[in-house]
């Protein structure tokens, strides 16, 4: 068996085992891979270097001590306090946190992608690690020195295992390798309207730690395998003169980024953008984290395309009672501006600012969103949390959308799971519905061309963009967009689980459409414009396909295969299908080799070429 056939067979297995199946063939899926970090890791490595703290720095307690709550996004850890990449800063895997951002422990890499494909599930051991930056603590043991943070498992995430645990370990100066174990907590999972977060509070009192150079480090185990067993932890605070009681903080923050600011979609097309779509108020979620009411003041402001402001509103002030007493504090950014029209595409920004004094942190203390407005309308936010498949040959999966001018729908983008390493072994054919009382009706597009996954996450969000061919036009009307596939398997959507938008979701596995019965907002994106609003990006598909050229056309026997940028040796990947679908057999060849198609029945066939990051299909006439 090779290694191919082998993460073939183990990623088959993880999702039979870790899917949450509906009696009606709908399959929840966790991820087994992280796009936003598989990207990141590209573009480190395209630069040469990676994103890593420098050893050799020693960090100062001063006045405010040591504080990072991770509302600097990354999402990779900020070298001004940590050493390494393993760990993910994000605002989408917590639940209620205490500020915006958190650090996520999963089971995967600073790539993306698992420690280990083959660790079972359910087994569990070292995955990710948060290491501190030297720390001076030359300080006495009177000085009461307190390492603390807040924790949280599973979040909107998946829930650890009661063998996983986080831990907390010290290192001693001068010694390299030798870390102790001071704090730990087992794995569990959270109630359904559960948003706990405890605070673990670790005195610093050996004197083999309070010397210069001191260490700390945050680690998870979990299941190796995959996008698993999350742990989310925020404001990491070490300082002197603290007690073990010591978790009010003086500290007033937004906890989560602001949300859309139209009324029914993330993005929409600038074309289709209606006035009637701006939203004229902005709910934010904001914290008191402190014992008292605090007196705090707000204001709000609107920036055009050209980060020109276009609207600041006047200072407001409110009581804000603790979290403790009454959660959270909902500020209403209301009296927005509505959005003028736009005359290309282009960006609006949303930016709410909170303050108090005093205040202990005022990096949370701000927060914005961009809204922007491109090609496609979409109901997530860009990344997934969650994947659904269909366990059923021919079965259908589709999302509802409403257009509002009439326009050209050339291209569906989606967001596949990184499931399988061999991804063309699935295929599907691109269908978009008439609306017949919120499910699909009349099937009004349906073309020869099948597709397969691409899971190499290129292009803006990790999207893969699939063309519809010929180009449909669509009157201002609900339409469903979305698929047939030719296989049993799942092919594993992603989900965005912040937004919940199921009951535009539907699937068809039995003759007969259904809803969702799983939150979330499916990643499938309908791209609408005008020829000339795609022609570079049509060009560059055009020349990516131009890079394989396979000939003669028709062929009895043989397919030569020929790249234009390629040496002779240059091994591609293989696949054919007949126009059903199925997989007449795929291989591995190289540039200088023929691929023998004689035992292919006459009929027409696809190939798919895959070569490093370049994938084209090709259509070919087997005669006899």
């Amino acid at each position: 068996m090779n290694l191919t056939t082998k993460i073939f067979t183990y990623f088959f297995f993880l999702v039979v085992i870790t899917s949450k199946i509906f009696s009606q063939g709908i399959v929840e899926n966790e991820l087994t891979g992280n796009a936003v970090l598989i990207n990141a890791y590209k573009d480190l490595q395209s630069k040469s270097m990676l994103k890593m703290g420098s050893i050799t720095d020693t960090l100062v307690l001063g006045t405010k001590g040591i504080l990072d709550d991770f509302t600097k996004i990354g999402p990779y850890p900020d070298t001004t306090f940590w050493l390494n990449n393993t760990v993910f800063i994000n605002n989408d895997y917590p639940k209620a946190p205490p500020t915006k951002g958190v650090a996520t422990f999963d089971g995967l890499k600073a790539d993306g992608y698992p420690y280990d494909f083959f660790a079972s599930s359910g087994s569990s051991g070292p995955a990710d690690t948060l290491y501190s930056k030297p720390i001076d603590l030359t300080y006495p043991a009177s000085d009461s020195i307190y390492l603390s943070f807040f924790y949280q498992p599973q979040g909107i995430g998946n829930a650890p295992e009661q063998n996983d645990s986080l831990v907390v370990r010290f290192r001693k100066p001068g010694t390299l390798s030798s870390w102790d174990w001071v704090w730990s907590k087992k794995g569990t999972t959270l109630a359904t309207n559960d948003s706990s977060w405890r605070i673990a509070m670790i005195p610093i009192k050996n004197a083999a730690y309070l010397q210069k150079g001191f260490q700390f480090c945050i680690t998870n185990y979990a299941t190796r395998s995959g996008n698993v067993d999350h742990w989310n932890i925020d404001y990491v605070y070490l300082n002197r003169l603290r007690h073990k009681a010591d978790s009010i903080f003086e500290d007033i923050a937004f906890v989560y980024e602001p949300i859309s600011m139209l009324n029914t979609y993330t993005e929409m097309p600038w074309r289709h953008y209606v006035t009637s779509e701006s939203k004229s108020s902005i709910t934010t979620p904001v914290r008191n984290n402190h014992s008292v009411v605090k007196n705090v003041s707000f204001v709000h402001n609107v920036y055009d395309t050209i980060n020109t402001l276009i609207y600041s509103s006047p200072l407001s002030a409110s009581n804000v009672n603790p979290y403790v007493a009454s959660g959270y504090y909902l500020y209403n950014a209301g009296s927005l501006p509505t959005l003028p029209l736009l005359t290309s595409s282009g960006d609006y920004t949303f930016e709410a600012i909170v303050n108090s004094t005093p205040d202990f942190h005022r990096i949370n203390d701000t927060v914005r969103h961009k809204q922007e407005f491109r090609y496609h309308y979409a109901y997530d936010d860009g990344t997934a949390e969650s994947a659904f498949g269909l366990s059923t040959l021919n079965a259908k999966l589709a999302e509802k959308f409403t257009s509002t001018i009439n326009d050209t729908l050339r291209y569906i983008d989606i967001y596949f799971n990184p499931l399988m390493t061999n991804a063309a072994v699935y295929t599907f054919r691109l269908k978009v519905w008439a609306d017949a009382g919120g499910y699909p009706g009349t099937e009004i597009f349906s073309n020869d061309t099948i597709h397969s996954p691409n899971y190499n996450q290129m292009g803006t969000n990790s999207f893969i963009r699939y063309p519809i061919i010929p180009a449909l036009y669509l009157n201002a009307s609900t339409f469903h967009i979305g698929f047939q596939q030719n296989t049993n398997q799942f092919l594993n959507i992603g989900v965005d689980k912040n937004t919940n938008t199921q009951n535009n979701i539907s699937y068809n596995v039995t003759g007969g459409w259904l809803h969702s019965p799983f939150p979330g907002s499916l990643m499938m994106r309908p791209v609408f414009g005008t020829s000339q609003d795609f022609a570079v990006s049509d060009k560059i598909e055009e020349a990516i396909n131009q890079n394989f050229i396979i000939y003669p056309n028709p062929s009895s026997d043989k397919l030569y295969i020929k790249s234009n940028v390629e040496t002779a040796n240059s091994i591609f990947n293989y696949v054919i299908y007949d126009l059903t679908g199925r997989i007449a057999f795929s291989n591995q060849s190289s540039f200088s080799e023929t691929i023998d198609i004689s035992s292919l029945n006459e009929g027409i066939y696809f190939i798919q070429l895959s070569n490093k990051n370049k994938t084209s299909v090709h259509k070919f006439v087997k005669v006899n």
